[in-house]
């Protein structure tokens, strides 16, 4: 039987799945049912489904990944690419994607699951001579399984098996994988697949090869290297790493299930119940409460109002905000207002640090992947150009506009003749009051030639 999956996907697709499911956000969670939200013990169906209806999930996974690829993608990074290969900067992708819409791809997939694998390929048919090459993408569920071994002394990707989207399979039970070998060139495979379940474990039942080998050439040589790189925020190896994004996942599902318990307090008990006591009957039983009611009861019946009086919500509530201070110390610092409730300053800014470095790691991973197939793709339009290729991505994740004191005093600074002009305008860069991607020396031009520019005061 055909070995399909790594030993490690099944564990590691179930907290795929779940990360999915809470960065998706609320709806998608309350349609998942009793798998995120248990039922409660003794609850009727109804009041199940009025539980969850009542809860509140807080978007606090989402949020952060969407905050920490756009201080990322803040400042356009700074891209050359040779001649041969420029339209990669419009369309960089098999589905005709930009470079820039490639990378906030992968910054989203390897700061969430922690797992991305993107291959150099051309098209197999319909390529002008001459033209670039595009880079297929897969995320972590697509990754089903690979291999490294010690190929010449150095270790290298020697197999991966991709699952690759097919329309015209969808709904049938089939699925179509990309299996990439070094026989001991490239070579190119395609499978349809058809499984059953059988218990935990899927059983491949059938796999049929679809069309001949495929041995990849450049100038009519062949490659002898999968280009294919597999990234994630430590590295650009193959190993599963656990996902990022995992841990706070984990504390957004847990304050989910603190939220659905308290709302549902709330609800049986936020509003006050009459009583009455006494011999009633049918005549004289109270029909309607409020202003325009006028109860009439025998004599020696007694009336009142049942209200919640015990501290079990309020520890439900501290509870959340607990939960709230632990999902900021796991990286959602944009959520949370200020220091934990015991954090003194050097710990908060330990943890701003710990948070950072995350987000360091991963542009570091991204931009090596990302350089590493540029330069290969440079190499197969034009062999030597490979270093012409520049790809760099700004490392200054959180906004530094200058203060106005402060850009008052570097211009008294600088008129008094205490700062040289490159210093003044190297501090108006770091403040990000001129383009981040410009030159000194180009920035010198265009003051030079830009006769609206007006003098410095006191500078004849």
């Amino acid at each position: 039987m055909t070995k399909i999956k790594h030993r490690t996907y099944q564990e590691q697709r179930q907290a795929y799945d779940k990360i999915r499911d809470v960065i998706a956000g609320e709806d998608r969670l309350k349609n998942a049912g009793a798998r995120y939200l248990p039922e409660p013990e003794g609850m009727t169906t109804a009041q199940y489904t009025r539980y969850v209806q009542g809860s509140s999930f807080y978007a606090v996974a989402e949020r952060t990944l969407r905050g920490m690829v756009g201080a990322v993608t803040r400042n356009a990074p700074v891209l050359e690419l040779p001649e041969r290969i420029a339209g990669m900067r419009d369309a960089a992708t098999f589905e005709g994607h930009s470079l820039d819409v490639l990378l906030e791809s992968a910054l989203r997939e390897v700061l969430s699951l922690g797992r991305y694998a993107i291959l150099l390929d051309y098209p197999t048919d319909g390529a002008a001579p001459g033209s670039a090459p595009f880079i297929s993408t897969f995320d972590a569920e697509s990754i089903l399984d690979w291999k490294e071994e010690l190929v010449g002394g150095r270790q290298k990707l020697t197999y991966l098996r991709l699952h690759e989207t097919n329309h015209d399979l969808e709904d049938t039970g089939v699925e179509q994988h990309l299996v990439l070998t070094l026989d001991p060139a490239y070579t190119v495979k395609r499978y349809h697949v058809k499984s059953q379940r059988n218990g935990p474990d899927i059983q491949t039942v059938e796999e049929v090869q679809i069309g001949e080998d495929i041995t990849p050439t450049i100038d009519g040589s062949p490659l002898f290297d999968i280009p294919a790189v597999i990234v994630s925020p430590y590295n650009l190896k193959a190993d599963v790493e656990k996902p990022p994004f995992l841990d706070l996942v984990n504390v957004n599902l847990a304050h989910w299930r603190v939220s659905a318990d308290y709302y549902w307090s709330l609800y049986l008990t936020s509003q006050p119940t009459p009583w009455v006591a006494g011999s009633l009957n049918e005549k004289n039983m109270p029909r309607q409460i409020g202003s325009g009611a006028f109860w009439v009861l025998p004599q020696g019946a007694q009336a009142g109002m049942l209200e919640f009086t015990g501290a079990g919500i309020a520890a439900q509530k501290t509870a959340l905000d607990d939960l709230t201070a632990q999902m900021a110390t796991l990286g959602a610092r944009m959520v949370y207002d200020g220091k934990g409730r015991n954090e003194t300053t050097d710990t908060a800014r330990l943890r701003h640090r710990s948070e950072l470095s995350l987000l360091h790691s991963s542009v570091n991973m991204v931009e090596a992947g990302l350089t590493k197939l540029l330069r290969l793709a440079a190499e197969w339009t034009r062999p030597g150009t490979a270093d012409d290729v520049v790809f760099k991505l700004h490392r200054d994740f959180v906004t530094a506009q200058m203060d106005p004191a402060i850009l008052t005093a570097l211009l008294k600074a600088y008129t008094a003749g205490a700062i040289s002009h490159d210093t003044f305008l190297m501090n108006l860069k770091k403040g990000e009051l001129m383009d981040v991607n410009r030159a000194l020396d180009d920035e010198r031009d265009l003051i030079e030639e830009d006769d609206n520019v007006l003098p410095m005061p006191g500078v004849a």
